[in-house]
């Protein structure tokens, strides 16, 4: 049975559950290309589902991606364009007169739970929105064991972005918001409503602090460079060697990002190992027939791509490219190759659950790819956007084609990356004559983007400088 299918002939509509995580690399999953870091329960996940592989955030900050996935709009559409925990933030989160589809599913007769982390408004939180219920789960990442700490430092302090943890693996924080997750699963399970639940991980966001034995599951020795670990900076804009500086990285090689690395795949590891957990929670509740469950990202992170560490600042694909995996009951295992985005889970929720869809959304549902069409009017491209997580530190966008990726950044040199002979986004072609028709290309589609969202580019001395819009 297809997903569109639950809500007719008065089968009642299917229960979702959502796993979404914090920072994820798309490339850390085995099931997209990764041949050290063990993902087993994610790899059968995507070999019985759904994988997306084109699938991106719309932010590559946590408050501005979340609150997209609420509502279904860009950031400059919602409002959340920074995090909003760090002042000074544009604001203190969504606004609740922005339709979301926890209350969309409410209203369609959903009783809606959340477990985790919320990071979409600094003072109210996710009963506001419709869910019936929030649990933040116990525990931390805890102390660290001596001697295992890696840390970054500053003039006058430091801080550790990654050890061993003291704790066990059922302390942590991952592990114990799946515990709430599996305990509100278990007691919605035999009701007589369709459910949504919602996990929400902090992890595998720094400090990578992994209890045993996932700290040790990876030799870091085994672990080879990113292929755009070389990142001379030659070409790129200022502020890429600005934010390598601004961290303190200059002298961290591989052999110290290594470690990090092993790290961060431990703390990945554990995600997986919770995802199998959650999984068979579904299976033992007998409701495997009928549950939904996707498992997803905020956004990507560095890692050490590019010689940087976390992930505002640039528009890299191991910042913005995010794994998105499903699986519906009766559906057909298969790949999509579209150009979807985070947002997008917001109306395919709501067309899951039989709700109304509100007007004016800048996302789409996936139910049409998740079950097998291929829309003729669906985009060849993707639109993201950032503005930095402190405000005034920048606004960027960019458009990507499956070919060529432009980033358009006022205040500094743009980028136009050749994705098919440059995967690793090393060689800035901007100014490469060879590249006018394609940059002139590059730059209608993003208007195109700019008008078909209601963005920024409104001003006629702006304007000016773009070519006709290219619509998605």
């Amino acid at each position: 049975m297809s997903a569109k299918g639950y809500t007719t002939g008065g089968i009642m509509a299917p229960n979702i559950v959502l796993f979404l995580t914090d920072q994820l690399r798309r490339d850390a999953l085995g099931c997209y290309g990764n041949e050290i870091c063990q993902t087993p329960n994610l790899d059968q996940l995507a070999e019985e589902g759904v994988r997306f592989d084109q699938a991106y955030t719309t932010s590559p900050v946590c408050s501005p991606a979340r609150a997209s996935l609420m509502s279904g709009l860009y950031p400059h559409n919602h409002g959340v364009m920074l995090n909003t925990h760090i002042a000074p933030a544009w604001n203190r989160g969504l606004s609740t007169d922005v339709p979301t589809f926890s209350r969309l599913l409410k209203e369609a007769g959903y009783v809606l739970d959340y477990a985790g982390k919320w990071h979409v408004h600094q003072d109210i939180g996710p009963e506001e929105y419709g869910f019936d219920r929030h649990k933040m789960g116990r525990g931390g990442r805890g102390k660290i064991v001596p001697g295992t700490e890696l840390t970054v430092e500053f003039p006058g302090s430091s801080f550790p972005v990654a050890g061993t943890g003291e704790m066990s693996p059922e302390e942590y924080k991952t592990w114990t918001v799946t515990d709430c997750g599996i305990e509100m699963l278990r007691e919605r399970a035999g009701g007589d409503k369709p459910f949504f639940l919602r996990i929400d991980a902090t992890a595998p966001h720094f400090a990578n602090i992994v209890p045993e034995p996932y700290a040790s599951m990876y030799d870091p020795k085994s672990i080879p460079p990113w292929p755009n670990f070389d990142e001379s900076f030659e070409g790129k804009p200022a502020a890429h060697l600005r934010k390598h500086r601004e961290w303190n990285l200059q002298d961290k090689d591989w052999a110290w990002w290594r470690q990090v690395v092993a790290k961060y795949y431990g703390d990945v590891s554990l995600i997986d190992t919770c995802v199998g957990r959650m999984l068979d929670a579904i299976r033992e509740c007998g409701i495997e027939d009928n549950t939904i469950f996707l498992f997803s990202t905020d956004h990507g992170d560095a890692t050490g791509s590019h010689k940087h560490f976390e992930k505002s600042g640039t528009m890299y694909d191991e910042v913005f490219r995010i794994p998105l995996l499903m699986k519906v009951p009766g559906g057909v295992s298969r790949n999509v190759s579209q150009f979807v985005r985070l947002m997008d889970l917001m109306p395919t929720f709501v067309e899951w659950g039989g709700g109304k869809l509100p007007d004016g959304l800048d996302a789409r549902s996936l139910v049409p790819l998740v079950n097998g069409d291929d829309p003729g009017d669906w985009a060849d491209s993707v639109y993201c956007e950032s503005h930095g997580e402190v405000w005034g530190y920048s606004s960027q966008r960019m458009v990507r084609t499956e070919k060529w990726k432009y980033v358009y950044t006022p205040h500094d040199l743009d980028e136009l990356y050749d994705l098919e002979a440059d995967p690793a986004e090393m060689n800035n072609r901007i100014d490469d004559p060879m590249c006018a028709d394609v940059l002139e290309n590059m730059k209608g589609r993003l208007l195109g983007w700019n008008d078909a969202t209601n963005d920024m580019f409104q001003w006629h001395w702006v304007r000016f400088n773009f070519p006709e819009p290219i619509a998605p």
